[in-house]
């Protein structure tokens, strides 16, 4: 019975648990971040197309 307290009091003292889970909270901030800075990017990109298209089409 001491030995299955002592490897209870050992497992809840352990910190490399809750460390793997800030780097996945992390990453998953980063990436959601990422993401949306990429969309709104790709959004302004195809309206300078859609520009630049609309004046060679209104040209030629």
């Amino acid at each position: 019975m001491q030995k299955s307290t002592a490897q209870i009091k050992k497992f809840l003292s352990d910190e490399s648990g809750p460390t793997a889970t800030e780097y996945a909270v992390m990453l998953a901030v980063i990436s959601g971040g990422a993401l949306t800075a990429l969309a709104g990017f790709g959004n302004g990109v195809q309206a300078i197309y859609l520009i630049i298209k609309g004046a060679l089409d209104a040209n030629f």
